[in-house]
C-alpha cells in the first residue's frame, strides 16, 4: 500500500516520534510511505528520507491556504492508498482535504484528550469523525476513548483504541553518554524526556530537584518554554544540576535511560506519552502524575504523585534513590508492563484497520 502520514509540525514530540516509529516499520513490511509535515517548528527529521516538509514556518493567512491548495496538488499527485494524520490540526485539515480528494482510507489519530484541545480544532473534529470526513479515527489510549463519552454515538462507534507502541531497545555500545553530555559520573541522575512546554510541568521537577542536592535533573527536548525554565533553575539556584541537552536521536535517548536513575513525567495532560513507554521498556523507576493516561499506562509500575505537588515529586525521588532494591524491583515491573506495548502489535492492529475502513 501507498500510506502517507501527515503530521502538524517537525519537532521531536511523542506524536511525530509516533509518526515515524510507524514509517519505519510499515516500510519493513513492503508498504511504499512517506511522512509529510505541515511546516517545521525544529529540524528534528530534516533530511531524512521520504520525509516531506510543505511551509517552513507556521502557516496563517494567505500561507495557511496556500499550504491547504498545496496539500491537495500533493495527494492528488502521490495518490495515496491511505492518509493517517497525527494530532488535531493535521487531522482537520488534512483529513478533510484527503476527503475531497477521495483519498479512499482517510485515518485520524487522536493523541491527547480531547478537552485540551483549542476549541475550533475540537469542533471540526467532532464534526469531522461524526459526518464521516475520517474514514477510521485511532484513539492511542484508554484514556483518550474516555474523553469523548458525550460524543455523538457515530463519532465513538467509529472511535478504535491502539496502543502506542515501542520497538526492542537497541543494544548501546560506546562511551558512556554522561561524558558525551557533560554529565557528572558519580551522582544520581533524575531523567525527563520531553518538549520544553507548560503541558509537561518541568517547572515542578526543578522544584523538586532543589529538594534532592544529591542528585541532578537531565532534561531531554526543546521548546518554547526553554530559556523560562533556564531562568527558573538559576533562580532556584539549581543551574548547575540541571543539565538542559536539547533535542537528540532516539539512540541516544535511550542511552541515557540506560544510566538514569530515575524517570520523572509530571505533565498536566496526556494522551499516551511515549517517554513514559520508553522509560519502562528501560526498566527504569519511575514517577509520574496522577493523571488518567498515565495511570492506564503505568498501572502500579511506579509511583503516582499530583501533577502540581512539587514537594511530594520530591519525596518520591528521595524514596527511590534512597531505597535502591524498591527502585529496581519498580523498574523490573515497569519493564514486564511494557511488553503490553510492542510495536508489532501497533503495526497488526493498524494494517487490519486498514482493510476495515476500505470495507466500510
Amino acid at each position: 500500500m501507498k500510506i502517507v502520514q501527515l503530521v502538524t509540525q517537525m519537532e521531536a514530540g511523542g506524536a511525530q516520534r509516533v509518526a515515524m516509529l510507524l514509517h519505519d516499520a510499515f516500510c519493513q513490511r513492503g508498504h511504499d510511505c512517506e511522512v509529510w509535515f505541515l511546516y517545521e517548528k525544529r529540524p528534528a527529521f530534516a533530511g531524512k528520507p521520504n520525509v516531506r516538509v510543505l511551509q517552513m514556518r507556521r502557516p496563517s493567512g494567505l500561507r495557511l491556504i496556500h499550504c491547504v491548495v498545496q496539500l491537495a496538488a500533493l495527494l492528488r499527485s502521490v495518490r495515496p492508498d491511505v492518509l493517517i494524520t497525527h494530532t488535531y490540526y493535521a487531522n482537520v485539515v488534512g483529513q478533510s482535504v484527503a476527503w475531497f480528494c477521495r483519498v479512499p482510507n482517510r485515518i485520524a489519530v487522536q493523541h491527547i484528550t480531547v478537552e485540551t484541545y483549542p476549541l475550533l480544532a475540537k469542533y471540526l473534529d467532532r464534526i469531522f469523525g461524526t459526518i464521516g470526513v475520517y474514514s477510521a479515527n485511532v484513539a492511542v489510549s484508554d484514556a483518550v476513548t474516555r474523553s469523548v463519552g458525550d460524543y455523538p454515538s457515530h463519532y465513538r462507534h467509529c472511535l478504535r483504541r491502539i496502543y502506542n507502541g515501542v520497538p526492542p531497545q537497541p543494544r548501546v555500545h560506546g562511551h558512556d553518554p554522561r561524558q558525551r553530555y557533560g554529565l557528572p559520573l558519580d551522582v544520581p541522575l533524575i531523567l525527563h524526556v520531553g518538549r520544553l512546554a507548560n503541558q509537561k510541568n518541568q517547572h515542578v521537577l526543578l522544584e523538586a530537584l532543589a529538594a534532592v542536592p544529591q542528585a541532578h535533573a537531565v532534561f531531554v527536548g526543546d521548546g518554547e518554554d526553554s530559556q523560562k525554565l533556564r531562568c527558573l533553575a538559576a533562580d532556584l539556584g539549581v543551574q548547575h544540576r540541571a543539565h538542559f541537552v536539547g533535542e537528540i536521536t532516539p539512540p541516544e535517548v535511550w542511552s541515557l535511560l540506560r544510566v538514569g536513575s530515575v524517570f520523572a513525567l509530571p505533565s498536566l495532560s496526556e494522551g499516551m506519552p511515549m517517554a513514559l513507554l520508553e522509560a519502562m521498556a528501560a526498566h527504569m523507576p519511575i514517577v509520574a502524575s496522577d493523571i488518567p493516561a498515565i495511570r492506564d499506562v503505568l498501572g502500579d509500575a511506579g509511583i503516582l504523585i499530583p501533577p502540581e505537588d512539587s514537594k511530594a515529586l520530591g519525596r518520591a525521588i528521595v524514596r527511590l534513590l534512597s531505597f535502591p532494591e524498591a527502585a529496581a524491583e519498580l523498574g523490573r515491573r515497569a519493564g514486564a508492563r511494557a511488553s503490553m506495548f510492542q510495536l508489532d502489535n501497533t503495526i497488526d492492529s493498524y494494517e487490519r484497520l486498514f482493510h476495515i475502513s476500505a470495507a466500510a
